[in-house]
């Protein structure tokens, strides 16, 4: 199949639709984490539940993305310089690990700890039985990987800056459809 030079319309919404679950994920947690456990049980429950809901719709959205990409293909990065197509490609990479990793350890932490998971309401068949040092452990592993989405989130879209405003080549535009230049 011959590379495309731009992005199919799926691609696009799957690509944003992942960030903004990114986004909610991180959000909701990160606000649970500023609610006091004595008074706020109820807001803190709501948003792990969304936190949850977020992370496993972007899990199933990134097979989604994965089956779109190996049907649509993807523009080539732009770009000569080995380096920068090795990292580019280096970086999409620990990003689909991010996208499967956050949800894989999450869940494990979760059930390792003896709580359920839910999926929108509906709580999911247990798998992991307790077990408090696989949830110490786990959960060790899913913030330092929640940690590092902030770096790697943060360096592409750095990446899609400098090829926008210092290379001046086309790679945000791509991403970017109202940025496409018109006739």
């Amino acid at each position: 199949m011959p590379q495309s030079t731009a992005y199919q319309k799926s691609q696009l919404v799957l690509h944003w639709l992942i960030f903004i679950l990114f986004v909610v994920a991180l959000v909701a947690i990160e606000w649970r984490g500023n609610v006091p456990n004595e008074t706020g049980k109820q807001l803190r429950d709501t948003l792990r539940a969304v936190h949850i809901s977020a992370g496993l719709l972007m899990f199933i959205l990134a097979f989604v993305r994965i089956e779109e990409r190996i049907r649509l293909g993807a523009p080539r990065i732009l770009g000569d310089a080995k380096w920068q197509i090795g990292s580019a490609h280096l970086l999409h990479f620990l990003l689909y690990l991010v996208m499967f990793g956050l949800p894989i350890t999450g869940f494990i932490f979760s059930q390792a700890g003896g709580r359920e998971v839910a999926f929108f309401g509906w709580v999911l068949p247990v798998l992991i039985a307790k077990d408090q040092v696989l949830r110490n452990n786990v959960r060790e592993v899913h913030e330092l990987i929640g940690n590092a989405v902030y770096f790697l989130v943060g360096l592409h879209a750095l990446a899609a800056l400098w090829h926008h405003y210092f290379v001046k080549d086309e790679t945000l535009r791509r991403i970017l459809p109202f940025l496409a230049k018109r006739g």
